[in-house]
């Protein structure tokens, strides 16, 4: 098991973009977060996956700063979602289900961030396209919340480098970290 995992993780760093591999600190992949202690740590996290959308509270409460690297935003969805099996179970839905069902997932999931997130600019920076064609749909009670924690922070500037220590943004800021969690 202990091998295995090792396999892993050496396949992680050898399939990281180039521009990954001048980083000096930790970096780590988003499978790695229950096993890895944030205790005083400044953490940056690059894109979204249900890893990082489902322990990014878990995460905040022992890092002193997580910045999050937002590549596109994402439709979050609650964890429950039990009104949904029944509309989509009725007789005049079931020839279209797969098309009906994307549809209620999106609306549910901008209802949803509507509902958590006050702040316009923040609300605004999180609403994923709904006229995508591929959309992926993440599940967590606790992710819009803790975006909103003084110690999180949501960047939405493209990455342009990375640093030994540090990622540095479009608008020209340098963002140091001592862990990168890459979802890649």
């Amino acid at each position: 098991m202990l091998n295995r995992k090792k396999s892993q993780t050496e396949g992680f760093f050898q399939n990281l973009p180039e521009f990954f591999k001048c980083y000096k600190g930790k970096c780590i992949a988003s499978s790695e977060i229950k096993m890895t202690d944030f205790s005083g740590l400044k953490v940056a996290i690059i894109g979204a996956d249900q890893m990082t959308v489902t322990h990014l509270d878990h995460i905040l409460n022992s890092a002193e700063f997580v910045k999050v690297f937002q590549i596109a935003p994402a439709f979050i969805l609650p964890q429950t979602e039990k009104g949904v099996q029944k509309l989509v179970s009725h007789p005049l839905i079931i020839k279209n289900r797969r098309l009906f069902n994307q549809r209620v997932k999106s609306m549910l999931s901008i209802r949803f961030l509507e509902s958590q997130v006050q702040e316009q600019w923040l609300k605004r920076q999180l609403m994923p396209n709904s006229a995508a064609k591929t959309k992926v749909f993440f599940k967590s009670d606790s992710y819009y919340k803790a975006l909103q924690r003084d110690n999180c922070q949501l960047i939405t500037w493209p990455i342009v480098k990375i640093t030994e220590n540090a990622i540095q943004s479009m608008d020209g800021v340098e963002h140091f970290a001592d862990v990168m969690i890459s979802t890649y």
